[in-house]
This record gives C-alpha cells, structure tokens and sequence, in this order.
C-alpha cells in the first residue's frame, strides 16, 4: 500500500498561506511618491500633513516671541511690589498664550479630520509610501495632544511669572517656557516623517 510521504514543516513553501508572515505586495516595485496634482483622499490628507506643518512653524515663531518677554518680566519683577510696566509685559505674553490655544484648536481640528479620512479610506493600498491609512491619524492626535499639554504648561507659566519674585522661581518659569519638555525629539520627528511620507518633504 503506497502512503503519501509527510510534508516537511521546515519547508517554508509547506507553510499555508494565510500564517505566512509575509505580506506579498501586488508589484514588486516601491511605490514612487505621489506628486503634483493629487486628487480624492491623498489630496486631503497632504493638505492637512502642509497645515499641521504650518501650524508648528506658526506655533514656534510665538513661543520665541515671547522668550525676551518673559526675559523682561522676570528683570522687573524685584519684590512683592507690581512695578510700572509689568502688567504691559503680562498683556503680550497672555496675547502670545492665547495665540497658541488658538494653534492648539486648529491642531484638534486637523486631528479629527485626519482621522475622519483615514475612517472613509478603504483601499487595500497605502495613500502614499509606507503608512498605512490609521497611522495618519494616530500621528496627528499625538502631535495635538503634546501641543495642548504644552499649552497649559505655558498657562501656568503666565499665571504665575508676575507673581513671584525668588531667583529660583523666575529661573523655572523662563526654563520652562524656553525649554518645552512635552515637545520631544520623538514628536519632531513624528512630524518630519509625516512630511516625508506625503512627500512634502
């Protein structure tokens, strides 16, 4: 009686198909960068990836506008004493933090629309590179979300910096404000990857 010889596990091409851990791409050629006119979904999300990077240089220009204010405050603020000037100090950098809330809103926008499109795209292929559609819209939550902790950490910073007049807490406000601790390298880099990704880069 013939038997029919077992099958080798250690064979890859014995492995069925659907636990391969491979995924086989349609073409074996990169996907080039999609540039130019874009139209449907692509078109979007580049168009949100350009006013989220917008935003950030927007974002950037006020936080150092408001460096050599603080900077001011800091020098006039002596003793419990509110000397002349100081409420004028205060008024522009609380215009600068109201600037950034209003960044941090338009970031929340672009997140939920983000979001929005990566939820009504449902190819099978990626918009551009390398992303799949979902992680458009994690990266771009995250991005908001660093932005408004950073926000209200620059809330407290002006809440406070006219009020207290130790070296010790002068130097943690300007340190504070200057140095931007919510706003990692790791997030730099989330939004120069999301510009690279949609070929704005």
């Amino acid at each position: 009686m013939q038997t029919t010889p077992k099958k080798n596990n250690s064979d890859p091409s014995a492995i069925p198909e659907h636990f391969s851990p491979v995924i086989i791409l349609e073409s074996p050629v990169a996907k080039t960068p999609q540039r130019g006119n874009l139209t449907g979904n692509p078109r979007l999300v580049r168009d949100i990836a350009a006013d989220i990077h917008s935003s950030i240089q927007q974002w950037n220009n006020v936080h150092l506008h408001a460096v050599p204010i603080l900077k001011n405050i800091c020098q006039l603020k002596i003793d419990e004493k509110f000397p002349d000037g100081l409420q004028d100090l205060c008024d522009i950098l609380e215009k600068d933090c109201q600037t950034l809330d209003e960044i941090v809103c338009t970031l929340k926008l672009l997140s939920h629309q983000m979001n929005v499109v990566a939820s009504l795209n449902k190819g099978p292929e990626n918009l551009f590179l390398t992303w799949p559609t979902y992680k458009f819209g994690e990266v771009t939550e995250q991005i908001y979300n660093v932005y408004k902790d950073e926000a209200e950490v620059k809330r407290k910073v002006l809440e406070n910096v006219a009020h207290n007049y130790e070296e010790s807490w002068k130097m943690l406000h300007l340190t504070t404000w200057v140095h931007q601790v919510n706003i990692s390298e790791n997030v730099t880099t989330l939004l120069e990857s999301l510009l690279v990704e949609t070929s704005l880069r």
